[in-house]
């Protein structure tokens, strides 16, 4: 059976490519043999987890802004989706490949969800640090970040607070998330108390949770709902401003019917496995949002 399995990935299933630090490798989604893990001799402190399907000036400057951190032991992991994905991957490379922390995995399966558990698959740090191709971190976001997760072992999900800004940098308002894990947990049953591309993650936790299964545009808040089912572990927003977020073009992404749609059933099911009637209203809400504001499919 394993040999026949063998045989129909080498034949029909698309490979993976990764750049970096060893040579390009082709590894075929049945048989991936080059899982890295949180346990190899010298792996990073933080891996950061950032996906694309474009090459732009944004991209450029997100990678830029990681890169360009105080502390400097991690890895960048950019997951490269589409249709595209290998000529993308190519170019990224050419521009980044010199660069030993650096490496580019492609893949042709375009959803997010997907490209982020690929990301936790081969991502070697014991913490995975969250990106948007469009946002910049601060330079010292990792380093502040790691630090508190060092002192906050019982700390699953960290984020911080965040800037609004515009594609051309313009910051138009700042946003200052609940801090504890009461609090958070408290907004969680109504809407998305964490900004994602400024979490910081334990791997492993996140691993055992089984990744990220959610619909689109609320891939995220499916993680944290299934999380929060889990008293073990807390959630955390720093006060500290990390992140520049770029709400253009994902604020519209977020007002969709999909999105909500999605987000209203991450929250039936939290009410169904819990009976607490705030998961319920949550989702009553979230569902009255996806008819009166959804600003598309």
């Amino acid at each position: 059976m394993k040999e026949r399995l063998w045989r129909l990935a080498q034949n029909s299933s698309p490979p993976l490519h990764i750049y970096g630090r060893a040579k390009t490798a082709q590894v075929h989604f049945l048989n991936v043999k080059s899982t890295p893990t949180s346990l190899q001799a010298g792996s990073p402190k933080v891996s950061w987890l950032l996906c694309t399907h474009q090459e732009n000036e944004l991209l450029h400057r997100a990678i830029r802004s990681c890169l360009n951190q105080t502390l400097d032991d991690f890895e960048l992991l950019l997951i490269v989706n589409g249709i595209h994905a290998d000529k993308l991957a190519l170019s990224l490379q050419g521009v980044y490949g010199r660069d030993m922390r650096v490496r580019v995995i492609d893949t042709p399966i375009y959803l997010l969800n997907f490209s982020l558990s690929l990301g936790l698959h081969l991502a070697r740090a014991p913490l995975v640090a969250r990106m948007d191709a469009d946002d910049v971190s601060a330079p010292d976001r990792l380093e502040r970040q790691f630090d508190f997760m060092e002192r906050h072992p019982s700390v699953a999900v960290l984020g911080s607070a965040y800037e609004l800004m515009d594609a051309d940098g313009h910051v138009h308002g700042k946003v200052s998330p609940p801090e504890t894990d009461r609090e958070i947990r408290s907004h969680m049953h109504y809407q998305n108390p964490m900004c994602h591309p400024s979490v910081m993650l334990r791997r492993q936790v996140i691993v055992e949770m089984g990744g990220y299964l959610g619909g689109k545009n609320a891939e995220d808040y499916d993680l944290w709902l299934r999380l929060a089912l889990d008293s073990n572990w807390q959630f955390a927003n720093m006060s500290e401003v990390l992140l520049s977020y770029n709400a253009s073009p994902k604020g519209e992404a977020r007002r969709s019917r999909t999105a909500y749609s999605n987000a209203a059933g991450a929250q039936l099911r939290n009410f169904l496995v819990t009976r607490d009637l705030r998961w319920l209203l949550g989702s009553a809400l979230s569902a009255g949002k996806s008819v009166m504001r959804a600003t598309r499919a």
